[in-house]
């Protein structure tokens, strides 16, 4: 069987298309105030050759948008709130779902029937903090709602995605799993052996065997570092699994502005090279577009005329 390709960057590719995305809810401000370009970026990597489609609710969380209001408040770029938190939190609901469900409606749209769409959600604090996490029990009533909302909205799969700690890793799959709809686990790493928290990756890998987990995926990790943790991922799981590598040098900018990229060359090598390893499914995190998806399909059918 052929390797499957995901699509690219949201955030970076709305940047790059010229938005300015807000601090917090980063790109799930452009569900609501530019859906036509969310919708158009969709289609770009649809056609250049995705077999799947991620759904921008990488930040449509209640949490991210309940910074987003605050730090407006803070700054002074909104009116004195009137009422009491309860409000608040309704309007910050309100506004997290809007957006989920936005992105969600673009996503179907611009999927049609034969592309399944992927419902994505983050860590509930910081890609990049691992000691935010809020805790086990605050993170499963939170994983668990968004992922009824993501189901219910349609995604044929859930991925948790650049999950940087074991522990929240555990509360999104104890949260998830009760859904019945295939799981995604994608980690982003401190380097080739241990997640971004310090943790072997080979000790979150034994935690997914207990787990339903269609397929494991790295993100948002360097080229280089993508490379090497690999060798991890053959030595150590059997089931499916892929790799979205970040497309800047360094390590990963944290508001997704990616001033510097890797070349096109050497993207390709590590793709062609994870495949040859076994990959199922490739793709790109920050800095990548429709130009990297294209590529891969070209080398896809390459390989197939073999």
């Amino acid at each position: 069987m052929s390797c499957k390709i995901l699509d690219g960057a949201m955030g970076s590719e709305l940047i790059r298309r010229g938005m300015i995305l807000p601090h917090h809810i980063w790109s799930a401000d452009a569900n609501l105030s530019n859906p036509e370009l969310v919708y158009q970026i969709h289609k770009d990597y649809i056609d250049a050759g995705a077999d799947f489609i991620t759904a921008n609710t990488f930040r449509t969380t209640p949490r991210a948008f309940a910074k987003a209001e605050s730090r407006k408040k803070e700054t002074g770029e909104r009116r004195q709130r009137k009422g009491n938190s309860n409000q608040f939190c309704e309007e910050v609901e309100i506004n997290a779902k809007a957006s989920l469900s936005s992105a969600m409606r673009l996503a179907k749209k611009a999927a049609g029937r034969n592309i399944p769409v992927i419902g994505s959600i983050a860590p509930l604090e910081d890609c990049y903090l691992p000691e935010l996490f809020p805790g086990k029990t605050k993170a499963k009533k939170e994983f668990l709602h968004l992922g009824n909302l993501l189901v219910a909205a349609g995604a044929d799969i859930l991925i948790l995605e650049t999950m940087n700690s074991i522990q929240e890793t555990f509360a999104g799959l104890l949260a998830l799993q009760p859904l019945h709809v295939p799981i995604w686990m994608s980690f982003v790493l401190k380097d080739d052996n241990h997640l971004l928290s310090g943790e072997p990756l080979v000790e979150a890998i034994r935690l997914l065997e207990s787990f339903e987990v269609e397929m494991m995926l790295l993100n948002c990790n360097s080229i280089s570092r993508t490379e090497k943790a690999v060798e991890k991922i053959v030595d150590n799981w059997q089931g499916q699994w892929g790799v979205y590598p970040n497309l800047g040098t360094g390590e990963p900018s944290p508001d997704g502005d990616i001033q510097k990229r890797e070349s096109m060359q050497l993207y390709l090598q590590l793709i062609e090279k994870v495949i040859a390893m076994g990959a199922s499914v490739v793709g790109g995190c920050c800095g990548s577009s429709p130009e990297h998806i294209q590529n891969i399909q070209t080398l896809n059918f390459a390989k197939k005329g073999r």
